[in-house]
């Protein structure tokens, strides 16, 4: 008990050279109920005063780490079933690579390494490395007979891995035949569409202590923070999901086993796509090998945008690398203003955001700190099963409403998301070293 919970008559003694009596009854002892100063110091604890809780609990996760922004810039676009498929219609024409050599003849027959059968047909111009021309006579698998225009010189030699350029068709007047024959090719993409969850529960008891005794608003602030956490695992798996089938064992029964689909995010099908991926980029050799990707990667538009993904370390290194100061982007669709700026390369645009959360472990592997991701976001679109919402939630009923005989109520909020990314190969990736 402490010496204020007593009844007690005393003198008071206000001499500031007797400590022990000016401080009897002291204030040192006068410490609420789970005083931390009281268990450190040994003093005292008291029912008469309360704890000062601060009643608002603050919200210490950094600001950057709430920006996910690239999860729901684009309408969501809705299919009829948890796998889709999706085609890109390729560029149609294909250089033709030597596998062969030959000498300097007026007719030769080249040995190609690229199913010739599938670019080139009789009747085509063949263009030599050194940009003579002949003209394609026969075609037979991977052999293509090539002959010299008439009144010229011989054809020059030909070496292992020369790349020849289609130059066009020729048809002579008169010709009553068809020969040169297309057909369109296509690339097929697939993903799956993942369901997540993230729940809570809490006892009809715990619930009404929190509604008559709270002293903060964590009940309210623990509901809000499953929105957080889902949208963290909805922001994961966009950007790392690794497309296929899991099997979800029941707690307590491990032998009963649900199957489910996981979702392919940007990353993993980058990769399977073949985008571009530079690896041990250095401080010295970012600008240049930001650079070459940019050009190499550039399918878009003139004065279209790339967005480029990295923590805020990289983005202020590859300014630097500018070593200009950015022009204020300026959106003109769905994006909201979020005080960005632009750097531009030729006739191309580059708009930087951070993205904090690759640095958080809890979430992705330490190495995502040091990647810098360069997205056409215009080749990228969030997808939902139709009948679903990216985003549902709801709650149960417990005792005292609509009958129900559960002394507890669970709120759960679900996320359903895949990712239709068309042309992977006109975004890059960059893993620098020794720079974060």
């Amino acid at each position: 008990m402490s010496k204020f919970d007593e009844h007690k008559s005393y003198q008071a003694v206000p001499n500031p050279v007797q400590s022990d009596k000016a401080q009897d009854p002291s204030s040192k002892d006068l410490n609420p109920l789970g005083s931390t100063y009281a268990e450190d110091y040994g003093k005292e604890e008291t029912l008469l005063i309360k704890q000062a809780i601060q009643e608002e609990i603050f919200d210490a996760t950094p600001e950057q780490y709430k920006a996910l922004r690239l999860l729901f810039e684009k309408p969501v676009r809705y299919v009829g079933n948890d796998e889709f498929t999706y085609l890109e219609k390729t560029f149609g024409r294909n250089a033709l690579v030597s596998n062969d050599t030959e000498a300097s003849a007026a007719e030769q027959t080249i040995t190609m390494k690229n199913s010739a059968g599938d670019h080139v047909t009789p009747g085509k111009i063949l263009v030599y490395p050194n940009n003579r021309k002949g003209i394609v006579k026969e075609v037979d698998g991977n052999d293509v007979t090539v002959v010299k225009y008439n009144n010229t010189s011989d054809l020059p030699e030909v070496s292992d891995g020369d790349v020849f350029a289609i130059g066009g068709t020729v048809i002579a007047d008169g010709m009553n035949f068809l020969m040169h024959y297309d057909r369109m090719k296509k690339i097929e993409r697939y993903n799956f569409i993942q369901l997540m969850h993230r729940d809570k529960r809490w006892t009809r008891m715990q619930m009404r202590k929190f509604a008559n005794q709270g002293t903060t608003e964590y009940f309210d602030k623990d509901k809000q923070e499953q929105m957080d956490y889902l949208l963290q695992d909805m922001f994961s798996v966009f950007w790392n999901g690794e497309r296929g089938e899991v099997d979800i064992h029941v707690p307590g029964n491990l032998s009963e086993i649900y199957k489910a689909k996981v979702m392919g995010g940007i990353y993993p099908l980058m990769q399977s796509a073949g985008s571009s991926e530079a690896d041990s980029v250095t401080k010295a050799a970012l600008q240049p090998t930001f650079e070459e990707l940019a050009f190499e990667t550039n399918y878009k538009a003139e004065g279209a945008v790339r967005y480029v993904f990295a923590v805020d370390h990289l983005l202020y290194e590859l300014s630097k690398a500018f070593k200009e100061p950015g022009i204020r982007y300026t959106p003109n669709d769905r994006v909201a203003d979020l005080n960005l700026y632009e750097y531009r390369l030729g006739t191309m645009r580059f708009v930087p955001i951070a993205t904090e959360l690759f640095k958080e472990e809890s979430m992705f592997p330490a190495s995502w700190k040091n990647k810098i991701f360069v997205i056409d976001s215009d080749t990228i679109q969030p997808v939902c099963m139709t009948g679903y919402m990216p985003i549902e939630m709801g709650e149960t009923n417990m005792k005292g409403e609509s009958g129900s005989i559960k002394d507890y109520k669970e709120w759960w909020i679900q996320g359903m998301l895949s990712l239709q990314m068309n042309n992977p190969l006109s975004s890059f990736i960059i893993n620098t070293e020794n720079i974060v």
